[in-house]
């Protein structure tokens, strides 16, 4: 599972900027996570359960938000929010378009003392 990988780097990060900013004990993580990436926050829980015993992020709330697939049409110029990953404008029906967002996967901030 891709969500493994990510969720170690995710530990691993955490951990770091803690030990950086002494911070003893990580209390919440915000994570922006894009709907285009297919991760199940469900699965980013365990794996940071998993993981996280032995570090500073041990016992830490996770808590995500959503960041929705949004599109950009080069044949309108209109950007579009979709709810699946459909290639297609719902302005126009061009297929000629780019992921604005979606795609993000990262920590927005980190709480803790």
């Amino acid at each position: 599972m891709h969500e493994y990988s990510v969720t170690k780097s995710l530990v691993d990060l955490c951990d770091q900027e803690a030990e950086k900013n002494n911070i003893g004990h990580v209390k919440r993580v915000h994570i922006m996570i894009g709907k285009f990436t297919g991760f199940s926050e469900d699965a980013v829980r365990f794996y940071f359960e998993y993981l996280s015993p032995g570090t500073r992020c041990a016992h830490a709330d996770l808590v995500f938000k959503e960041i929705p697939i949004t599109i950009s049409c080069t044949s309108c110029h209109k950007k579009s929010q979709i709810d699946d990953p459909v290639m297609v404008c719902p302005a126009c029906g061009g297929t000629d378009i780019s992921i604005a967002s979606g795609r993000e996967f990262y920590v927005e901030s980190i709480e803790g003392e």
